[in-house]
């Protein structure tokens, strides 16, 4: 029984020993993470960073030394804004922006101080990344100064969609314009600067989007599909006065399909501005950019809607292949006409070189459907001709289609 009682005994102070053992360690325990978390009311938390900083066990005042040899590091760093659709950069110091301390740590020990006392032993222990947005001071009128710099560099003007020449014909799509507007990206900025940036932020600049105007059957336009050319005098210099001002009005026009060109509505009358009147209604020289035009659309295959001969054979061109124009003053003209018969836009490409005027008919390379033309003038009689159109399909003849029948009054 004595046994019993000292081996119970034993036992007893044991477990007395174990359990105060436990107690004291659980208040030791208890004691260094209060001491450890009561140290970071003071300091910043592990695994702290401003930005790409680390700044974790910093005192507040270590941190108020950091921020300030920061900010010669940032100056150079870059805010990205996006301007419709593009991305542009300028640096902090262009902004005038410069750190500021005060609410960078402000901001830190605001967010500490939410944060329960378990919540702050499990971030002591944990490696969770806390991040912290740069905080900057700025002046109002510096940060004006800038938003109207942006307007100035990156406001773009409207350009619609038009023709390049570049030895061919091409269309190129027009670009849409964008105006800043410096009161809403102000606020804009002002508001994102304060709730602070980082090196992912990009700012949207508000503003007004133009959008251009653009023609996509236009850019089907991609092969000269017929041509002509006459030859004048380079020296007869009134003359070509008057030619070359025809080429002018008629060059960069656009023929959509199922429209009639016509000539006297693009080049006429011919008295308009730029030409030298010889005749009571006519401008000697406009005929002969006719008669190219005419021939350039036979060999395109179109349809002829309206021609007419001059009274005497013209010397630049086979007889019965000319067409004469003139515009009276009582608003009738004398006028050439064709229809475009394919199925996409044709564009006139018109000028003179080295005393040779050309016109060429661009359109897309199946417009004429594989088919090609040739003209023959066959004379008949004294002032008599007779015109064809010989129509080929892979190299053979398939047509020989009569144009018209010339009588030439005059010698």
């Amino acid at each position: 029984m004595k046994d019993k009682v000292i081996n119970y005994s034993r036992r007893k102070l044991i477990a007395c020993i174990i359990i105060t053992v436990l107690i004291f360690s659980y208040a030791i325990l208890v004691i260094y993470n209060f001491t450890t978390v009561l140290k970071y009311n003071d300091y910043v938390l592990p695994n702290s960073y401003l930005e790409d900083y680390s700044i974790g066990d910093y005192s507040y005042e270590s941190l108020d030394e950091f921020i300030t040899f920061l900010n010669g590091v940032v100056n150079d760093k870059r805010l990205v804004f996006n301007i419709n659709n593009k991305e542009v950069g300028y640096k902090y110091s262009d902004i005038g922006l410069s750190l500021d301390n005060k609410k960078i740590i402000d901001n830190i020990k605001s967010n500490q101080k939410k944060l329960s006392y378990s919540s702050k032993l499990k971030s002591i222990n944990d490696k969770k990344k806390i991040n912290y947005n740069y905080i900057f001071s700025y002046n109002d009128e510096d940060v004006k100064n800038f938003v109207n710099r942006l307007k100035q560099e990156n406001d773009t003007v409207r350009v619609d969609g038009h023709f390049v020449d570049d030895g061919g014909i091409r269309y190129e799509n027009g670009t849409d314009s964008f105006s800043i507007n410096v009161d809403s990206t102000y606020d804009a900025l002002i508001k994102q600067l304060d709730i602070g940036i980082n090196s992912d932020t990009k700012i949207t600049l508000l503003g007004e989007l133009d959008k251009a105007v653009n023609n996509e059957s236009y850019a089907t336009i991609d092969t000269m599909t017929s041509s002509f050319v006459t030859d004048f005098m380079p020296n007869t210099y009134l003359r070509n006065i008057n030619l070359n001002t025809a080429l002018g009005y008629i060059n960069g026009t656009v023929v959509n399909p199922g429209e009639i060109f016509s000539y006297c509505e693009k080049a006429g009358p011919f008295n308009k501005a730029g030409y030298v009147f010889y005749y009571e209604f006519v401008g000697n020289g406009v005929c002969q950019i006719a008669t190219t035009t005419y021939n350039a659309a036979l060999l395109g295959g179109l349809e002829i809607v309206k021609r007419y001969p001059h009274a005497k054979k013209s010397l630049y061109v086979a007889g019965g292949l000319d067409a004469t124009v003139a515009s009276y003053s009582s608003g009738w003209c004398a006028d050439m006409q064709f229809k475009n018969t394919y199925e996409y836009p044709i564009y006139i490409k018109a000028y003179s070189e080295g005393g040779r005027a050309h016109v060429e008919f661009w359109s897309n390379s199946n417009a004429k459907g594989g088919y090609e033309y040739a003209t023959e003038s066959v004379r008949i009689g004294q002032r008599g001709y007779n015109s064809f159109l010989h129509v080929y399909k892979d190299g053979v003849e398939v047509e020989n289609r009569f144009i018209a029948t010339t009588w030439y009054t005059e010698e």
